[in-house]
């Protein structure tokens, strides 16, 4: 009965997935690749303008990219701060952007009646922005006071340094918004100049997803937007630097134990992860099937050894995210301050038994089967379909992977599977990191060498 209604299912959702690639359409407008997914279900619109290249243009001005978009909606020579949030808000409009190293979005989404008028306000907030010194300056003492303050949010703390530490010695570590010492480098000039740069000579493609009636926007984009694509536009793609720092990173033999000690802490943020090199990351399928099984959810293997067995911790998951040209792998809980070295040494266990007695049949099944029954979930908001599709362009690969991912997902065994997640997670090359109350250090101290040398560092040189 079970494989009669896994195969019903499994029909059921390739018949889906091939009826939404067939209203996928690949247009050109004034040189500019589009995508657009025909949906006349609901009168809304969504649309995200991708860039490629990121903060990695920064250069020595870290975080102004992110701030070149992220400020846009501060002031033009027309509108005040105000009136164009009024604006927006008055049509129903949601209009946000993201930087990553690699890449950047703007995004617009509301009612497709609204989109000419949304999109000509949002062409003129692109072209227009001025930045005004004052609104700058009010918004960035905002958020140096929200990164002064971000260790009483040691969760959030925790994943900036670590982020960080796990990928030194690589590009892609110094933060997209920059740091504190960062935010009064910001001039308006210097935002509008890098807006411009993106606008103007960076390659760009745009997701959109809606009624037929949207396309009409393709002539305020030309116009007012005065996109275009050219044949020269830039495209940030890998350099020998960033090679040679992947391939310092792989070749760590030793675990590091890195520990950042904050005051007053009641609980203590364990992280235990690293950097992935460009050919850790080309099995992706093999990489979510690994995740989903090591600390995908409530059933997971770490989540039944570490807090089910021996509440050691309330939530503890794992993750392997990948871009284009790197990824990054780790496994994410907390626990109190005395039993810190004790969930070390579960997850190590846990790790090792994987290893050494491999994954039983049923236990992989179950796990392949939740991941396969999360994967129509990608296609049930439009937006966040029209970004797997924009992944998946951003990293040069078929979205034939998203269409046939339960095909993929069959092809692979339990024996697949152990490997990945020793090859990934295996305690032999792994930071081990640790945020908590000064009084832990003793106790961590008290950790087998074989987790590596402890190196106690000051949290505000990541702020």
């Amino acid at each position: 009965m079970k494989i009669l209604l896994l195969g019903i299912y499994f029909i059921s959702n390739l018949y889906a997935s091939t009826e939404v690639e067939k209203t996928i359409k690949r247009l050109n407008w004034n040189g500019i690749d589009v995508i657009y997914l025909e949906d006349n279900r609901f009168p809304t619109y969504d649309i995200v303008m991708y860039f490629a290249d990121g903060a990695l243009s920064d250069g020595g001005n870290p975080g102004e990219t992110k701030h070149a978009f992220g400020l846009l909606d501060t002031g033009t020579s027309k509108f005040s701060q105000k009136e164009i949030l009024d604006q927006l808000e008055f049509l129903g409009t949601e209009f946000g952007s993201d930087v990553t190293h690699e890449y950047s979005t703007l995004s617009l989404t509301g009612l497709s009646k609204d989109l000419n008028t949304a999109m000509s306000q949002a062409c003129h907030i692109l072209r227009q922005s001025n930045y005004p010194k004052d609104v700058i300056k009010k918004e960035l003492d905002l958020e140096r006071s929200d990164l002064q303050t971000i260790v009483s949010s040691p969760q959030a703390l925790a994943e900036r340094v670590f982020r960080e530490v796990s990928l030194a010695n690589s590009p892609y570590a110094y933060p997209v918004s920059g740091k504190i010492l960062d935010l009064a480098k910001f001039t308006p000039e210097s935002l509008r100049a890098k807006t411009d740069s993106f606008l103007n000579h960076v390659k760009k493609r745009i997701y959109l997803t809606g009624p037929a009636s949207i396309l009409s926007v393709e002539k305020i984009l030309k116009e007012e937007c005065q996109l275009e694509g050219k044949k020269d536009d830039f495209v940030r793609v890998v350099d020998e630097r960033i090679k040679k720092s992947r391939k310092h990173h792989k070749e760590i033999s030793n675990n590091q134990i890195v520990f950042v000690p904050v005051p007053d802490a009641n609980q203590v943020q364990v992280k235990i992860g690293r950097l992935l090199n460009s050919e850790e990351i080309s099995d992706r399928t093999g990489d979510l099937l690994a995740m989903e099984f090591l600390g995908g959810g409530f059933t997971s293997r770490l989540m039944r050894e570490v807090r089910v067995k021996r509440g050691l911790t309330y939530s503890i998951g794992s993750y392997i995210s990948s871009q284009k040209q790197y990824g990054r792998a780790a496994i994410s809980t907390f626990t109190k301050n005395d039993t810190v070295n004790r969930l070390i040494e579960v997850i190590e266990e846990t790790l090792l038994k994987i290893k050494n007695e491999g994954i039983k049949e049923e236990d992989f099944h179950n796990s392949r089967g939740s991941l396969v029954g999360s994967h129509p979930f990608k296609f049930e908001a439009n937006k966040s379909f029209l970004m797997q599709l924009l992944q998946l362009d951003h990293v040069e690969r078929p979205y034939a992977e998203l269409f046939n991912f339960n095909e993929a997902v069959v092809k692979y065994n339990a024996k697949d599977i152990q490997d990945t997640i020793d090859n990934v997670f295996g305690l032999g090359k792994q930071i081990i990191f640790i945020l908590g109350d000064k009084s832990i250090e003793k106790d961590l101290r008290k950790l087998p060498k074989k987790y590596g040398k402890l190196r106690v560092v000051d949290y505000k040189k990541y702020i």
